[in-house]
């Protein structure tokens, strides 16, 4: 179990970078990632040449192994039963894999037209203002129902912690999905430029790698856990 924990989070370390390559700005502080600022960063890639935004989708391919973070989750949850373990976690790992197939494969789209209008030299800003609309709309549309997954997961489970019923404590909530959310987005508000950036960008990397890494040593430290063996 510890040694699966381990391999995952390693394996998301790697999605930090590929994140940074396709959000982090040097020159844009906290509040701007919340802006339409973040929008010129994200659909140039950051002015990324074409094979290094190649590589950022390469992060795309790790997220069925990041899914199984969930398991993890799981295996300390299920004293609560399935309503308060199983759906959340299956909400979560559905979401991490379709933003896996979504956004780590499908990003790098976002940032076609910049480059390709870099390469030709293209004048036509009509053009390249509707093409990049219409693809901007089908990567929204692809991404529903992962975002809808993604926020009622983590909700979810973070209810299922509070509850009382699992295998956790209470306060285990705080390295929860949603509290590492919460944590990581509070936290890069209120960093200046350009430390913010490598807080938000990756932003999607704590969201896994910190409950990850949590429950890993969480499970490492109590091999069969029990509800009555965690104290409050």
């Amino acid at each position: 179990m510890r040694l699966l924990g381990f391999f995952i989070c390693l394996l998301i370390l790697w999605n930090g970078v590929c994140d940074l390559i396709y959000g982090y700005s040097p020159d844009l502080g906290g509040s701007d990632y919340f802006s339409l600022k973040i929008w010129e960063t994200v659909r140039t890639a950051g002015g990324r040449s074409h094979a290094t935004v190649m590589l950022a989708q390469t992060a795309g391919w790790l997220y069925p192994f990041y899914a199984l973070a969930y398991y993890l989750w799981w295996v300390g949850m299920r004293p609560a039963g399935l309503w308060l373990s199983g759906l959340p976690c299956g909400l979560l790992a559905y979401a991490i894999l379709m933003i896996g197939g979504i956004q780590h494969c499908g990003w790098a789209f976002l940032s076609v037209l910049s480059q390709a209008k870099v390469v030709t030299g293209c004048t036509d800003q009509a053009f390249y203002n509707t093409a990049e609309t219409f693809i901007l709309e089908h990567f929204m549309l692809g991404d529903l129902t992962a975002l809808a997954a993604f926020y009622m997961g983590s909700i979810w489970h973070a209810g299922a912690i509070i509850s009382g019923r699992t295998s956790f404590p209470r306060w285990f909530v705080l390295v929860s999905p949603l509290g590492a959310l919460v944590f990581t987005l509070v936290l890069g508000l209120i960093m200046p430029a350009p430390w913010a950036g490598l807080i938000l960008a990756p932003f999607g990397t704590w969201f896994m790698l910190i409950p990850c890494l949590a429950v890993t040593l969480w499970l490492g430290r109590f091999s069969t856990p029990k509800p009555d063996q965690f104290p409050e």
